[in-house]
């Protein structure tokens, strides 16, 4: 069966962050040899008219390209960053942000980019919000070289560590920058956007870093995620590990600039980490 690859964790002008539009990236990624794109936009910028044109252009752009654009939210819940996605109505999220009630046919969560919380925000949030997947590496985050291994660590001593679905993401504002992040799915010619959002659901799907070539089969059982941590740990990481010490200056650096300062080289930024 073939195999479509695709995207997670994608910002677009609807976001204020967002450098790129829908058509620009999924003409891009398309040419890419991606299928498909979950789109994260930031849903502080959104007002109820603002996010029905973005639910209209998603479809209208993924009819026109061929492409699957599949329409999400980046939202903070209780102070933690939490992708929703198929985005259905503003109404429905905007009560569970607000009230934290659950619409009848209940949203897909996933915690966005674990690896920047405390473990025990994390163990909270799991709980509170009924989250069905983590977004284990992120690699604007995280690094694109390098797996966040105090998270995994945390993970793999968990009750329920196969109730989750455990994503590789971008967390990308520009289309041109590298994506290393992907998302596999099996699917069948022509297949329609439903299958690919129900494989994401149902955990029938491969999270994979393309510099490292690590992948992890979701589906698996507490123990199969507990060996692919141990496994993943004897590889050798030379270069994240230099890159990570880089990384780390540079935070440094940049949090000592004026809040005004940082928002001006925010473009800056956002590229340095995609290639450190």
């Amino acid at each position: 069966m073939p195999v479509s690859k695709g995207t997670f964790h994608f910002h677009s002008t609807y976001s204020h962050d967002g450098r790129s539009t829908l058509d620009e990236i999924a003409r891009t990624l398309q040419d890419r040899g991606f299928k498909f794109c979950v789109m994260t936009e930031h849903f502080e910028d959104f007002d109820s008219s603002k996010f029905d044109r973005y639910l209209h252009e998603t479809r209208r752009t993924s009819e026109k390209c061929g492409f699957t654009l599949l329409p999400g939210v980046e939202i903070n819940l209780s102070g933690l960053d939490t992708i929703i996605f198929p985005a259905r109505s503003y109404e429905e999220i905007f009560l569970l942000a607000t009230e934290g009630k659950e619409p009848e046919e209940p949203l897909f969560k996933v915690l966005a980019h674990a690896s920047k919380y405390p473990f025990e925000a994390i163990t909270r949030h799991l709980n509170a919000y009924k989250i069905d997947g983590l977004e284990i590496w992120n690699q604007q985050a995280d690094g694109s070289y390098r797996p966040p291994f105090p998270l995994l660590n945390f993970l793999k001593g968990g009750a329920q560590v196969d109730r989750y679905r455990y994503f590789f993401g971008c967390d990308l504002h520009d289309v041109n920058l590298k994506v290393a992040n992907v998302l596999a799915v099996s699917t069948t010619e022509g297949q329609a956007d439903d299958a690919i959002l129900n494989a994401l659901r149902h955990g029938d799907f491969v999270s994979e870093n393309l510099p490292t070539g690590i992948q992890y089969r979701n589906g698996c059982t507490p123990s199969a995620f507990e060996s692919w941590v141990a496994d993943i740990h004897s590889k050798s990481y030379r270069r994240g590990e230099v890159l990570h010490v880089v990384r780390r200056c540079l935070k440094a650096a940049y949090k000592m600039l004026p809040r005004a300062t940082q928002h001006s080289l925010n473009d800056v930024k956002n590229y340095v980490r995609n290639k450190v």
